[in-house]
């Protein structure tokens, strides 16, 4: 599947499920441009809440990776508050998303 066509499904589900006040950003290869036609695709989600629980991952992550298995994508959100993600203790991953990162939907 190309790009454009992929984006477009992950944009739509991203409005289908995540709550307002969200973003979502892709990074890693697919918004860098190196990747190869079997890469996955790395999504962040950043939900504005206080603190995230189990629930947040099947409503707001498992519908992205459900999206890639209907697909054949390998599709890896990985979701966190943005009070987490901006002001939490920065590891090396924080620092290569902040990268790279490219914004697909915001609510």
């Amino acid at each position: 599947m190309e790009k454009t066509q992929m984006i477009n499904h992950i944009k739509q589900t991203a409005a289908n499920v995540l709550p307002k006040g969200s973003t979502l950003y892709l990074y890693g290869s697919r918004a860098r441009g190196d990747y190869h036609d079997d890469s996955d695709w790395d999504l962040l989600i950043l939900l504005d809440k206080p603190k995230l629980v189990h629930e947040d991952f099947d409503n707001y992550s498992y519908p992205f990776v459900l999206m890639g298995w209907n697909l054949g994508a390998d599709v890896r959100p990985h979701a966190y508050t943005k009070d987490e993600w901006f002001n939490g203790p920065h590891a090396m991953f924080y620092y290569n998303v902040e990268e790279d990162k490219e914004v697909l939907y915001e609510s």
